[in-house]
């Protein structure tokens, strides 16, 4: 170990090995062709003077990968002390295989609450401080924000200029449908950080950070969203065997 801040040396086969012995969800994504998914490394050969590791891979990977011939992949995960960590590799003429050469350091962020996950078909963000209180599609979610998008139309001229960077909302209502029932979760103060046009969509979108929110909400959408990722694993496990 370098520093607080990176792994580096025998300790990156160390935290490779536990990728694949614990079967982390590990986030890549490939930015010049605007894809993001999960996925989970299958085979390591971290031994000699080639190590390696080879990867699942998700659904549309190839495609992005073929877009360029030079590219960047970025990887994110949760380490066991649940901070998160990244590292990227270069990509230069792929040759079609998902076996990447390990890299020469890990990074270490020190905000948990930056990892994301897919939202599951039917999550909703209400605004209640809008009037009438205005429902959009949550694309992805973390800790300290989320992504979301109109659902069918776009937003008329008075919604859209009430939706802009910087504002801030009160009391929003994030709706998960689950086969319990809705989990409601209160947020107290949010803010629009980021606004723009889906890709396949393009309807608009926009992405809120969590500004307040009460302890056990919190607590109620941390155990949502480690839930979520736990049976994201399982059904993995299970296509695999």
């Amino acid at each position: 170990m370098d520093d607080y801040g990176k792994i580096c040396g025998n300790r990156v086969g160390e935290a490779f090995q536990y990728l694949k012995d614990k079967a982390v969800l590990i986030k890549i994504v490939v930015k010049a062709a605007g894809f993001e998914n999960v996925t989970v490394l299958t085979d390591l050969e971290h031994q000699g003077r080639n190590p390696r590791f080879r990867i699942d891979p998700p659904e549309e990977l190839r495609e992005a990968l073929n877009l360029t011939k030079q590219t960047t992949l970025y990887f994110e995960f949760n380490g066991e002390d649940q901070l998160l960590y990244n590292f990227e590799l270069a990509i230069e003429n792929w040759q079609g295989d998902f076996w990447f050469p390990l890299p020469p350091e890990i990074k270490r962020i020190q905000r948990r609450r930056n990892f994301r996950l897919p939202a599951p078909m039917g999550t909703s963000l209400t605004l209640r401080q809008m009037v009438p209180p205005i429902k959009l599609l949550v694309l992805d979610f973390s800790l300290g924000g989320l992504l979301c998008m109109v659902e069918t139309v776009r937003l008329d001229n008075d919604q859209r200029r009430r939706l802009l960077k910087g504002r801030t909302f009160n009391n929003l209502d994030l709706t998960f449908e689950t086969d319990e029932g809705d989990i409601i979760i209160h947020i107290l103060r949010a803010r629009i950080v980021r606004t723009g046009r889906n890709p396949k969509t393009h309807h608009d979108q926009y992405a809120f950070e969590f500004i307040l929110i009460d302890r056990n909400e919190e607590k109620k959408l941390t155990n949502l969203l480690y839930g979520m990722q736990r049976k994201l694993l399982r059904r993995r496990v299970v296509l695999e065997t």
